[in-house]
This record gives C-alpha cells, sequence and structure tokens, in this order.
C-alpha cells in the first residue's frame, strides 16, 4: 500500500503542476523521497503508460492512459442520444454508412453508426477502433489538439504503424494532413485504413467550443469518389454544425 500511495502521491503531483515536464529532482524535492526510490515508481508508471519521459530532456508528462481515462469518463450515452437523430437525417439523405466517433488516446471509438444497405457497403461496429493518424475522422480529433497535446500522443521523429500503403507514416505527414484539414473544414481518407474504403469526416464542438466527436460518411472507392465527397462536403458539414448547435444550445 505504501509503494502505491507514493505512486498516487507521485500523479497527483504531475496533474496539479502547471506546464508539467517535471524532472526527477523535482519529484523527489515534492514527495521528499530518495531520487532512487521515485526513479523505480516513475518508471513503473512509464511502463504502464500513466506517464511518458521525454528522451531528451528526460521530465515526465502525462502518458496516453490518463487520455483513454479521460475520454472514457465522457458519456457516450449522452453524445449518442445527441447526436443519433441529426446522423439518421445524413443517412436517409446520402444511403452511405454514416458514423460518429470519439479520440481515445492515439485510437478513434465508434459511438454511433447507421449503415447503408447497399449490396456493397462498409461495415462499421459500434465500439470499434481504429488509428487515428489513418482515418478521416481520426484527422478530423487529431487537427482540434495543440502542439503539446499532439505531440503526448506522437512523439515527432518516430514512424507512425500504416494500415495500408496509403497510411499516413511521418509525424510531419500527420502535421500537414491536419492542416490540411483545418484548411477545407473536413478530413478525407482514401484507402488510408481499410483497401476499398473512402471517408470524409468533419467535427462536432461543444458549448466550449472544444470538439467532442467527428462525424463520417464511408462508402466503396466506386460509389464515393473526389466528386461525389464534393457533392457531400456541404451536407455533411450541415449536419455537424446542426449537432454542435444542439450541444451549444
Amino acid at each position: 500500500m505504501k509503494s502505491l500511495e507514493k505512486a498516487l502521491a507521485a500523479m497527483d503531483f504531475i496533474i496539479s503542476s502547471e506546464y508539467r515536464d517535471v524532472s526527477l529532482t523535482d519529484f523527489s524535492r515534492e514527495l521528499n523521497l530518495p531520487k532512487g526510490t521515485v526513479h523505480r515508481i516513475l518508471a513503473t508508471l512509464v511502463r504502464k503508460k500513466y506517464l511518458q519521459q521525454d528522451p531528451h530532456t528526460r521530465k515526465y508528462d502525462l502518458g496516453l492512459r490518463f487520455i483513454d481515462i479521460e475520454c472514457v469518463l465522457n458519456s457516450r450515452e449522452t453524445l449518442r442520444t445527441a447526436i443519433s437523430p441529426l446522423l439518421k437525417q445524413l443517412y436517409s439523405k446520402c444511403r452511405e454508412t454514416v458514423s460518429a466517433a470519439i479520440l481515445v488516446g492515439n485510437e478513434i471509438e465508434y459511438v454511433d453508426r447507421y449503415e447503408s444497405e447497399m449490396h456493397l457497403r462498409v461495415a462499421i461496429n459500434i465500439g470499434a477502433r481504429f488509428p487515428a493518424h489513418c482515418t478521416a475522422t481520426g484527422k478530423v480529433l487529431l487537427s482540434a489538439l495543440n502542439d503539446r497535446e499532439l505531440q503526448r500522443i506522437y512523439r515527432p521523429g518516430r514512424k507512425l504503424s500504416p494500415r495500408t500503403e496509403n497510411s499516413v507514416g511521418t509525424y510531419r505527414r500527420l502535421r500537414l494532413a491536419l492542416e490540411a484539414v483545418h484548411r477545407e473544414g473536413v478530413a478525407r481518407d482514401y484507402e488510408e485504413c481499410l483497401i476499398g474504403v473512402h471517408c470524409m469526416a468533419a467535427p462536432v464542438a461543444n458549448r466550449e467550443e472544444k470538439v467532442v466527436a467527428a462525424v463520417s460518411i464511408s462508402g466503396p472507392r466506386e460509389r464515393l469518389t473526389i466528386e461525389k465527397m464534393d457533392d457531400l462536403k456541404p451536407l455533411l458539414l450541415e449536419t455537424t454544425e446542426k449537432i454542435s448547435s444542439e450541444f451549444q444550445s
């Protein structure tokens, strides 16, 4: 129990630290423990992804598990209740698979969807997860993060795991893709996650104008062409703006 108390005290300290990036010396001073003891505690927290350590400065920051926990604590049911009616309207107009997803660490998780009834369609189950960096939905959600938040998830200089040969493979390419989202207002995915599947997504914001979800239209590349995406873009943006208005009213 003593070790658990020390670990919890370490997490309390870094959570309360205004600028994070806490050094071993800072932890040792705050916890009133020898550096060797503190180092063992921090190493365990890093291994379990509650903390991460910058390889250059050797300072510590919150890890992916905290981002994961924050997303889990958000009420998916409340989100689904607000999104579902307008998502259904979008589906009735485009007839392709439409989905809503949130960001959970470095993945997206689908929280609602309406699947196309066409013979050739994209089947996505609620609760399914995919890497954020190679999906249109993920790029929309990542584009809302600031540099610090983005670098907690993806370390600059490290390669990103591809899903297909079209996937974004580097942090630099990811940043360029996110800049394109800012310019266009939507993200596009041309077989970056699933071969044969194209996707377009747009953000949903809450009362504080924080992006809390993304809505997407997915379909086979034969139907959801670049031209078809261009045609559907105003409809998608109209839908996400209406959903955002629901959150802000």
